[in-house]
């Protein structure tokens, strides 16, 4: 399933994202790596995963998150941010189009149990952080230090309220 999205978004990436300019995205792409790999560094060393990618046709458990993460996430942003309105009313309905796209994909993956949840986390969490997600990408990408504040925010919420135990 996610070699089945990578080359899907490579190719959409390619073809209909702003790859010529990818420069000017690569800060927002960078963030949302660091976030992910943030993730994986807190809730790996306890195994206490709140969502889980399980294994999936030729990749094992860090292969897929590797992918996702290198792959998959710099094309979503390439993609987000290259069709990205500058109008209030376009943005919010740009916004919540996006999120339901990631919502589709997270349920696909959810039906096909390749991604699971643990430890309070459920589907209905995710849905909601997909909409936080595509947010959180607007904001970097236009206001990168409020941004990363934000996000240091919402991370100590999130430990505090799903009790992710830290060293």
């Amino acid at each position: 399933m996610r070699v089945v999205l990578c080359l899907t978004f490579v190719i959409c990436c390619w073809k209909f994202g702003d790859i010529k300019n990818w420069r000017k995205y690569y800060p927002t792409i960078l963030y949302l790596i660091v976030n992910n790999l943030l993730y994986g560094f807190f809730v790996s060393e306890k195994k206490y995963f709140l969502w889980k990618l399980e294994p999936d046709f030729l990749l094992n458990t860090t292969f897929s998150v590797l992918v996702q993460t290198f792959i998959i996430f710099p094309c979503v942003v390439i993609l987000f941010l290259t069709y990205l309105p500058k109008s209030s009313k376009k943005v919010i309905i740009y916004l919540l189009i996006s999120g339901s796209i990631l919502v589709v994909i997270e349920t696909i993956m959810y039906i096909s149990e390749k991604i699971t949840y643990h430890n309070g986390w459920n589907y209905w969490w995710s849905i909601a952080f997909n909409f936080l997600w595509v947010i959180m990408l607007r904001f970097h990408y236009l206001k990168p230090i409020p941004a990363w504040v934000v996000s240091f925010l919402f991370t100590a919420i999130f430990i505090i309220y799903f009790h992710v135990p830290l060293s």
